[in-house]
C-alpha cells in the first residue's frame, strides 16, 4: 500500500492510464466514503469504488491525470486532509477536476477514508 499521503494521490492518478479498477479500489479503506464525479449517490468502501471504476472505465480511453496545487493538512499523525486540482487528459477531451478528502494510515498503509471528486465549474 502507499507509503505516504502523496503516494495515494499519485497512484490514484496513475490508475487512470492503466484503468486497473482493482488497483484503484485497493486505495480505499473498508469504511471509506466516495463521491465520484459521475454518480449522484454516496459510495462506500472498496467494493463500491470497484464497481464505480469498472463502469466508468469500461468504455473510456486511457487518460493521463496530474494533480497540482495539492494542499495537505495533518491534524493527527495518521490522518491527512487534502485538496487538489487535477487535469485528466484523454484523446477526446481534457477535464479539470477538483479532488478533496482524507487519507488515513493503518496497518495496510495510507488509504482514502473519504474522497470527493467533481468537475471544476467553467470559468466565468
Amino acid at each position: 500500500m502507499p507509503e505516504s499521503p502523496q503516494a495515494v494521490l499519485d497512484r490514484f492518478a496513475a490508475n487512470f492510464f492503466t484503468r486497473d479498477a482493482a488497483a484503484q479500489a485497493a486505495l480505499f479503506r473498508p469504511d471509506a466514503t466516495f463521491f465520484g464525479s459521475s454518480v449522484p449517490r454516496l459510495l462506500r468502501g472498496p467494493e463500491d469504488a470497484l464497481g464505480y471504476f469498472q463502469q466508468a472505465w469500461a468504455k473510456a480511453a486511457p487518460g493521463v491525470m496530474t494533480c497540482d496545487a495539492v494542499v495537505f493538512q495533518q491534524p493527527a499523525p495518521d490522518v491527512v486532509l487534502f485538496s487538489a486540482i487535477c487535469r485528466l487528459v484523454r484523446p477526446e477531451r481534457t477535464t479539470i477536476l477538483r479532488a478533496s478528502g482524507t487519507v488515513m494510515r493503518d496497518v495496510e498503509g495510507w488509504r482514502f477514508a473519504d474522497l470527493h471528486v467533481s468537475a471544476a465549474p467553467p470559468p466565468r
